[in-house]
């Protein structure tokens, strides 16, 4: 007869009453230091596999149970009623087992967010209909709201540039918005697969209409590849897998109407994306007849604009007003000190999603090529 010490519930109440487990090769018996002996029924036995560290429990009947940190014992009890752990149970006991599965599931994790979540989102995505994207753009654009500004351009100098753009395009089926858009300089972006807006700053900053075609292109790759739809799928998908991971589906219902719908539309695209875009645009200037230098041009002066804005806030951080008010010395310093940060910013480009300029610009000139 052997016997080991824990707690006994009688499933009537949350009490906890002290008490010995006593068995034999075909017996099993509680006895509670308060109350009558209780006789376990064999065939109605669970045995729950502790985890190390964890009390042991066993349960019966309608809500009985023992409770032990004499692990040992338990195990030990096991063995002698014959009681068959299970394959399972061996191995949430091993430790190497355990780790060899915290690793797999992280591996697995790995290759679900490298992968499969994008792979899945990017051939969804083109079962969106127009409506849903449509929705969504009007969602983005109402969130933008507090940033953005009515176009300053004049409306004939509006529509002249929507009669160029749709002029190179079969189905012209795209919603263009020109905005002011509060300290976000020349830029272009997609709302989604039908919508699309250019601010003000950029078109001022083209010299010609086909570098703005340029960017149109380049914006409508982003538009018929759906590339906002499949973030959003993505972002989406990975918010319900956190949801079944933590049963917590409250917080991914304010979330996916947060980050999952403003997040797709401002966060940058991945590499991938950018460049499927890039080669999109330098596709359709090339069928249309038209140089992939003016690709080129823009991207340069995109890239001198953004750089005069951070000398520009360099200097007022200085304590200047403007780099107009700086001499050519003090320029000098500002630009080889930005110079010195290059180590910092490969770094950067190398853990950031968008491609850096020189590399656009590179590819675009491998195919002037075509052109000639």
């Amino acid at each position: 007869m052997r016997e080991l010490r824990g707690a006994y519930f009688d499933g009537a109440s949350s009490r906890k009453q002290p008490a010995l487990l006593r068995w034999s090769a075909s017996s099993l018996t509680v006895l509670p230091d308060e109350g009558e002996r209780v006789s376990v029924d064999l065939t109605q036995l669970r045995l729950e596999s502790p985890l190390p560290g964890t009390p042991a429990r066993m349960s019966w009947g309608e809500g009985q149970s023992f409770v032990s940190f004499d692990v040992e014992g338990l195990l030990r009890m096991r063995r002698d009623l014959s009681l068959d752990q299970g394959w399972a149970a061996r191995l949430e006991r091993n430790m190497s087992a355990v780790l060899a599965a915290a690793v797999l599931c992280v591996a697995l994790l790995a290759v679900i967010a490298v992968w499969g979540v994008p792979t899945l989102a990017a051939r969804m995505a083109h079962f969106v209909p127009a409506e849903s994207s449509d929705q969504l753009a009007e969602v983005l654009l109402a969130q933008l709201e507090p940033i953005m500004e009515p176009s300053a351009l004049a409306q004939t100098r509006q529509r002249e540039l929507a009669r160029y753009f749709t002029s190179h395009e079969d189905d012209s089926d795209i919603r263009l918005e020109f905005r002011g858009v509060d300290g976000l300089g020349p830029n272009a972006f997609t709302l989604s697969a039908t919508t699309m807006a250019f601010t003000d700053e950029l078109v001022s900053l083209a010299d010609r209409d086909e570098e703005l075609l340029a960017v149109y292109f380049h914006e409508l790759g982003h538009a018929r590849l759906k590339h906002v739809e499949q973030r959003l799928l993505s972002a989406s998908a990975w918010l319900l897998m956190f949801g079944l991971m933590t049963g917590d589906f409250g917080v991914v219902g304010d979330t996916l109407l947060s980050a999952a719908l403003l997040g797709p539309a401002m966060s940058p695209y991945s590499r991938k994306m950018e460049r499927e875009a890039d080669a999109y645009a330098i596709d359709r200037l090339l069928e249309a007849g038209i140089s992939p230098q003016y690709f080129i041009s823009i991207m340069e002066k995109l890239e001198f604009s953004t750089r005069f804005i951070q000398l520009s806030s360099e200097a007022d951080s200085s304590g200047e007003s403007s780099t107009s008010s700086l001499d050519s010395e003090e320029i000098s310093t500002l630009v080889n000190r930005d110079r010195d940060k290059e180590f910092a910013e490969l770094v950067l480009e190398n853990i950031s999603s968008h491609p850096p300029t020189p590399e656009r610009i590179a590819y675009a000139r491998s195919r002037m090529a075509e052109f000639e």
